[in-house]
C-alpha cells in the first residue's frame, strides 16, 4: 500500500505527496505509477514524492491544511483514509464526499475510465 496525503503545504500550495521509491519499502507499482501521473498532467497541484513526517501531518490537521489522505495498491486501487491514531490522538482526515475525498474519487473515475475504455487513453487498447 502506498500513502498519498493531499494538503496545502508550509508554503500555502496546494500538494500531493507521496513517499518516494528510495525508501525501498514501497513497491514501484503499475497503480501508484498512474496516479502521479495523472496527476502531474492535470497540472493543477505540486506532486512530490518525498519523505512525510507525521508531525507535517499533525500540523496540516490542525491548521485545517489537510485535504485528505488515501492509500493505493494493486488489489485496492484507492483506499481514503479517515483517521490516523497516533501518540493517543485521533486524527480526523477530511471525507469531502463522505467516503472519499474529491482527488481519490476522482483519480479512481478516471482510473476506471480508463481500463473500462470508457474515454480513449494511451494506456488502453480496444479489442475487438
Amino acid at each position: 500500500m502506498n500513502l498519498f496525503v493531499h494538503w496545502i503545504n508550509e508554503h500555502g500550495e496546494k500538494e500531493l505527496v507521496t513517499p518516494p521509491l528510495s525508501r525501498g519499502d514501497i513497491l514501484p507499482g503499475v497503480t501508484r505509477d498512474s496516479l502521479l501521473t495523472l496527476c502531474r498532467e492535470w497540472g493543477e497541484f505540486k506532486v512530490a514524492e518525498r519523505d512525510v513526517k507525521m508531525s507535517e501531518i499533525v500540523a496540516a490537521v490542525d491548521d485545517n491544511r489537510m485535504i485528505e489522505i488515501f492509500g493505493s495498491g494493486t488489489a485496492a486501487v484507492l483506499s481514503p483514509v479517515k483517521e490516523i491514531n497516533y501518540n493517543g490522538q485521533a486524527l480526523q482526515i477530511p471525507l469531502a464526499l463522505g467516503q472519499a475525498g474529491e482527488l481519490c474519487q476522482r483519480l479512481w473515475d478516471a482510473v476506471a475510465d480508463i481500463q473500462y475504455g470508457k474515454v480513449d487513453h494511451p494506456w488502453s487498447v480496444k479489442v475487438e
